[in-house]
């Protein structure tokens, strides 16, 4: 009898034993599900999907979490009823996907794209089939980047493991590896002794006071064309000029990785078949050093957009052996470069050693006194010359409007208080003086809001890059110029007027359309958002959320 009772005993606290593992088993398994659940988490589901399948070939899953808590739905458009509860996690190879310039979606899409006229390094956005629905990866090893402004001068290896431009520009002291950490000394092809002492030659080619390249806040934005690791832009700063450091994703493919990762204004984009993302009359000063780019190429074609971007009396800085070698080859090209300059009616400012300065018209009277026959012809009266987003070069001047030809120039003040003075383009996208300043005060006011609330959870200086990803007139970006920071300011395609007045009032920014992807690299663009939501705005600040739309009371 005792033996049985010993018997049920053990048979009893054997189920309580195989039922205590089983919960013990099902709590550790929800564990791991929730910590590793966005490693095979599905995507949100795309439209015109099947029930069973995802358009990207993996499963799917509807979410019950809004991304952006409280947003209007017209933020999701007609996903309003989709939100997102997790994401899965890419394939480590995808780290560096940059999707509307993936060269490797040419080749399997089998696009007929011109390699000689670059078409290969523009924008090519894969179809719905093929885009990808994860969030991307960072290298192994990744460290929180270096604080602005040492990131200058040094990176983490691991944040853009990739050598190869440090060997093959060592002589040109563009970066060197050292030990866990990339270094910059300043060196570019053309300026080994370092960008800043190129940058002091070129005010002194000019003349201007001080050694100083912003002519006392006249030259306020820059067009840096074949930038490299954008050394040239970096240095500007120090003159309170900020440049557009533009580069390809080519054979130097990291370049602009490493631009944006120094905390350098820059951007992928490329001389092409196609405008430049910028309105006309942008820029004081467009810079080539040895961009290896050929601006003969299809009757000026090239040369005619820098002119398209370049202000009144706007300058053309270009570094090259054809401004000073002496063999037939490069005089032949020097000739050509010259006369096709000559009938665009640039004159050349100054010329030394190996660099020459080309200087744009101040008014439409050297176009009018041309022979009516003279290539390349002014572009029709119908040509939107603001026209930036996929739209065709053509090889063709820009002439003036009336205003800016009688007024000799654009009529802006001088930096610093270009920031705040309204410019005379806002006539042209209808806004008022009025408005304008009104939007100025309430960003001040919104930002300053903005930075008590963040001030408690992060530290000086732990912003560089920054987006606003609806700039409108800049406003946000204005209110930010005293931090240690930069904006890229966005327009969407839609409101692609507004851009001009980014850069009248001395910012840079871009154009985009944001059912597409960002021509940037991971990682490296923005560590803060600023996102458009109608009334609303929504400041994200890394995992942080603020809402709403402070008013001035």
């Amino acid at each position: 009898m005792r033996a049985r009772e010993m018997s049920n005993m053990e048979v009893v606290l054997g189920r309580k034993l195989f039922s205590s593992l089983l919960v013990a088993f099902i709590l550790a398994l929800s564990i791991l599900c929730l910590y590793y659940g966005t490693s095979f988490a599905p995507g949100l589901p795309r439209r015109g999907a099947s029930d069973g399948d995802d358009a990207d070939g993996g499963s799917r899953m509807f979410a019950d979490v809004e991304l952006f808590p409280g947003a209007p739905s017209s933020l999701y458009g007609e996903s309003a009823n989709l939100v997102v509860k997790s994401l899965p996690v890419c394939d480590m190879r995808l780290s560096e996907l940059i999707p509307c310039l993936d060269r490797s979606l040419i080749y399997q899409l089998k696009l007929r794209v011109n390699l000689t006229l670059m078409e290969h390094y523009e924008r090519h956005c894969p179809p719905a089939g093929r885009r990808f629905n994860c969030l991307i990866p960072p290298p192994v090893g990744y460290k929180v980047p270096i604080r602005w402004p040492a990131s200058r001068d040094q990176v983490w290896k691991a944040n853009i493991p990739h050598t190869h431009l440090a060997e093959e520009k060592s002589d040109q002291r563009w970066m060197v590896v050292n030990g866990d950490k990339i270094n910059f000394p300043g060196g570019g092809t053309h300026f080994h002794a370092g960008a800043d002492k190129y940058i002091i030659h070129i005010a002194q080619m000019l003349k201007f006071r001080s050694d100083n390249l912003s002519d006392g806040g006249n030259i306020r934005t820059v067009l840096d064309v074949g930038c490299g690791v954008a050394s040239f832009g970096a240095y500007l700063l120090n003159h309170n000029i900020i440049a557009m450091s533009l580069a390809p994703n080519d054979v130097h493919e990291n370049q602009i990785q490493f631009a944006l990762e120094r905390g350098i204004p820059s951007t992928l984009g490329v001389l092409g078949t196609k405008r430049l993302p910028y309105p006309s009359r942008s820029f004081e000063l467009a810079h080539c050093s040895r961009c290896r780019i050929d601006w003969l190429q299809r009757d000026g074609i090239l040369l005619l957009e820098l002119d398209r971007v370049l202000r009144p009396g706007g300058y053309f800085v270009y570094s090259s052996p054809e401004a000073y070698a002496t063999d037939e080859k490069n005089r032949r090209i020097w000739n050509a470069m010259s006369d096709l300059v000559r009938r665009m009616c640039w004159k050349v400012a100054s010329k030394r050693n190996q660099t020459v300065i080309w200087a744009k018209p101040l008014t439409n009277g050297c176009y009018m006194r041309r022979n009516p026959s003279t290539l390349p012809p002014l572009c029709s009266s119908d040509e939107d010359p603001d026209a930036a987003w996929n739209v065709p070069m053509k090889a063709c001047i820009t002439p003036y409007s009336n205003r800016v030809s009688s007024a000799k120039g654009m009529e802006l003040v001088s930096w610093p208080q270009r920031l705040v003075t309204p410019c005379p383009r806002l006539e042209e996208v209808g806004i008022s003086d009025e408005k304008y300043n009104k939007d100025t005060e309430v960003w001040n006011w919104r930002v300053l809001e903005y930075w008590k609330q963040m001030k408690p959870e992060i530290q000086q200086d732990s912003f560089r890059n920054i987006m606003d990803m609806t700039a409108n007139f800049g406003g946000f970006a204005a209110s930010l110029v005293n931090k240690h920071v930069w904006v890229m300011n966005v327009i969407p395609v839609s409101e692609s007027s507004k851009l001009k007045i980014i850069y009248d009032r001395g910012l840079i920014g871009t154009l985009h359309d944001w059912c597409e992807s960002f021509s940037s690299y991971p990682h490296v663009e923005p560590k803060v958002d600023a996102l458009s939501m109608g009334e609303e705005r929504v400041l994200i600040i890394r995992k942080k959320l603020w809402k709403g739309s402070p008013e001035k009371p």
